[in-house]
């Protein structure tokens, strides 16, 4: 399909039209006629983007800490630590706590109580959402990754000053707040 239009007093013919690329003559030259006009997201500005991105490197970089030593997944630490943080929790919490969905949380616990790391109670509240914590060998496993993790966290802020790492706290909880509200 051709269209045949006036712009600035030179003749315009589009010569393809595909998706959002429109490419017309102008002046016998060959232009993309939204090139610079269509909206893009520049990845290596775009927020979502970026944090993404960091999040995903911290958390496979910590993992390395825990992951061959201790024989722990991503989910299966995420879990040990919101358990040591809060005491004890169910199921459905852990996904809100850790921000996982409930089948990742759910295979995470049942290896979690084979290993001996958790134990479960029945909630007499609630029969079916069984009350979870940190048996005496998931407390010790616990002890025993956290001077590790911090290490790695003190190697990985090294990058930053003082003033940097608390001005990145103090963004992040704001972000964290706008979201949560």
């Amino acid at each position: 399909m051709f269209y045949l239009f006036k712009l600035r007093y030179s003749q315009v013919r589009v010569i393809s039209n595909c998706s959002m690329n429109v490419y017309v003559n102008i002046n016998e030259q060959r232009v993309n006629l939204f090139n610079g006009i269509t909206m893009k997201l520049d990845l290596d500005t775009f927020l979502a983007y970026q944090l993404i991105n960091v999040a995903s490197l911290v958390s496979n970089d910590l993992a390395k800490v825990y992951q061959s030593k201790f024989d722990l997944t991503i989910p299966q630490w995420r879990i040990l630590a919101n358990l040591a943080q809060f005491g004890q929790s169910n199921a459905k919490n852990l996904c809100t706590q850790a921000d996982m969905d409930k089948s990742t949380v759910s295979r995470a616990i049942k290896i979690l109580v084979e290993k001996k790391l958790l134990m479960t109670q029945i909630n007499s509240e609630d029969k079916r959402a069984a009350i979870l914590s940190l048996s005496e060998a998931g407390k010790e496993m616990y002890k025993k990754i956290v001077p590790e993790a911090l290490r790695w966290e003190k190697e990985l802020l090294a990058s930053l000053n003082t003033h940097e790492q608390d001005l990145l706290i103090s963004v992040l909880n704001k972000l964290k707040n706008k979201l949560q509200a």
